[in-house]
């Protein structure tokens, strides 16, 4: 997909907040076995460099190249400043990286204003403590990417944030995208170009937003914020609470995908990987969700769409799409699920404002115990998750 590829720089961007823990002023390549340590257990990425050169607490990667999956991205020399040794890691004030280009055939991209300010690099990078983690705060923009000379994608501002909690048992996340533009025409997207002119999709804008925190002795993981907000269309916004997320489990994890990486995504593979997602779904704890949506015209508007082209009134578009949702939702055989989004869904497809799914149980319920009742029990799930389907509230 296009648009992966525009946005493959942004995480690159972000990822480059964790390698900015480069070389050491006393021993560079010390700093580049422990950075790539560091990418390697936390995020999977690599960096190498042609040269390392130290000049006091400035470091200098000569001719880097950050490795994302199967993409390297040429840096060119970047100038680490203010690096000191810390507890056998490493901190540095400032990592300034060229404005990065790539080119594929019909389609190029460019990032600026790549930085990270106020990094740390630990000596064990494993996610064994709270000494084990990186903290930083990275900043991208603009970013802009051409398709066939035209552009297609562009952000204005991206900063991604990880800071330690004053009392140290937890990390507190954030990451911010501003000024998005997009002309989805030169997307490769299974929709009429008639749509895209009527949903305004050759000229969307939107932000994004994400806050999270995570406490590594108890594994409790919140979600508190992933907003994406379309302009004149609407904004999805997910909240969730687990716990169960410990250090050992993600290192466990992340080692088990990382020896399944690289291989044919065969059917064997491909169950491997759906294995390994069930059992770390089952060591989680449900403490609470919501997804919620909040219409800003994009459900009228769908639905004048769809009337013009069936040849129906309004009202008849909304009457049919409720009956669909309720139809598929039958079929689920869960007669409180049905019951609850019957109300919600012929109340917002008559008036659109919003429409929410939120799950809060009693008490804080193991990943488990609804999988199991999933396969045995699942007109018991509603009840036992606390769910809650609600529209125009």
């Amino acid at each position: 997909m296009i648009l992966y590829r525009a946005t493959q720089l942004i995480a690159v961007s972000a990822g480059l907040a964790f390698f900015a823990n480069s070389a050491f002023a006393l021993d560079g390549a010390d700093v580049l076995k422990k950075l790539n340590n560091a990418i390697a257990a936390q995020i999977g990425d690599s960096i190498e460099a042609g040269n390392v050169d130290v000049n006091g607490s400035t470091v200098v990667l000569k001719n880097a190249i950050y490795t994302r999956g199967r993409t390297g991205f040429a840096l060119g020399d970047v100038t680490m400043t203010g690096v000191a040794e810390r507890a056998g890691g490493y901190t540095i004030e400032k990592v300034l990286i060229p404005d990065v280009t790539t080119e594929q055939k019909d389609f190029s991209a460019r990032a600026a204003g790549l930085r990270v300010d106020d990094l740390e690099i630990p000596a064990n990078a494993m996610l064994s403590d709270i000494d084990s983690v990186f903290t930083y705060h990275a900043h991208a923009g603009p970013v802009s990417s051409l398709k066939v000379g035209e552009k297609f994608f562009s952000i204005s501002t991206a900063n991604s944030v990880s800071t330690k909690r004053p009392d140290r048992k937890g990390v507190d996340s954030s990451f911010t995208i501003d000024g998005i533009v997009a002309d989805l025409s030169l997307a490769q997207m299974p929709v009429s170009s008639e749509a895209i002119r009527y949903f305004g999709l050759q000229n969307l804008h939107a932000t994004f937003s994400m806050k999270s925190s995570w406490e590594l002795s108890t594994g409790k993981y919140d979600l508190t914020d992933y907003t994406i907000d379309l302009e004149n269309m609407g904004k999805l916004n997910v909240q969730l609470s687990f716990s169960g997320i410990t250090p050992g489990l993600y290192n466990t994890t992340v080692a088990l995908y990382s020896s399944m990486t690289g291989a044919k995504d065969d059917e064997n593979t491909k169950n491997a990987k759906y294995l390994l997602a069930l059992a770390f779904v089952q060591q989680l704890t449900l403490n609470s969700a919501q997804i919620r949506f909040d219409d800003a015209s994009v459900t009228n508007r769908a639905l004048d769409y769809v009337s013009q082209w069936d040849h129906v009134t309004r009202a008849q578009s909304a009457n049919r799409f409720a009956k669909e949702m309720l139809a598929l939702t039958a079929e689920l055989d869960i007669p409180d699920l049905q019951r609850m989004l019957s109300g919600a869904i012929i109340e917002y497809s008559n008036n659109p404002g919003s429409l929410t799914f939120s799950a809060t149980p009693a008490q804080p319920i193991p990943m488990s115990t609804v999988i199991e009742a999933a396969r045995n029990a699942k007109e018991s799930i509603p009840k036992m998750i606390g769910l809650k389907i609600t529209s125009n509230d």
